[in-house]
């Protein structure tokens, strides 16, 4: 295995917004998340992992989904603001809120990773098959042909 580089929040958020920019990846992700209600920030942490070689344990994916649980509501309730406030003057401010937000939210699954890391052995992972049916079982999608077009999309951009 080799050593994936020392994650940061800068890191990660820089490599978000280039994954993010590839052809398709922007969406595939919304798809995912309007769809199947999948946190993009969740997903292209996920994405992170296995671009550099990562393992991802239970444990983290646990922790992960904590980070989440904590975070999400905010987002959520200004996302519906924003989407609710489409056209208006204050629409670009609302989204430029919302990505300070999803950048927040980001730090805080860096945190929960770093901790994670630090703490056990992730020599035990699911990195050790496919990445597509992995990520498929840690955001605990459907198994069918929409969600692997959509991930695999996600995957190879």
């Amino acid at each position: 295995m080799t050593s994936a580089p020392e994650l940061t929040s800068e890191l990660f958020w820089q490599h978000s917004l280039q994954h993010y920019a590839k052809p398709g990846v922007a969406d595939a992700c919304l798809a995912l998340q309007d769809t199947y209600q999948v946190n993009v920030n969740l997903l292209l942490f996920y994405h992170w992992c296995f671009a550099v070689n990562q393992p991802v344990s239970q444990a983290l994916c646990n922790a992960l989904d904590e980070a989440i649980a904590r975070t999400d509501p905010a987002i959520q309730a200004h996302r519906k603001s924003r989407r609710a406030a489409k056209g208006s003057s204050h629409y670009e401010a609302l989204k430029q809120q919302e990505l300070e937000l999803e950048a927040a939210q980001q730090a805080e699954l860096v945190t929960t990773y770093l901790k994670i890391k630090g703490s056990e052995s992730l020599n035990r992972a699911f990195n050790d098959s496919d990445p597509l049916i992995c990520i498929i079982e840690m955001l605990g999608l459907p198994h069918n042909r929409a969600v692997r077009t959509l991930i695999t999309t996600v995957l190879q951009a």
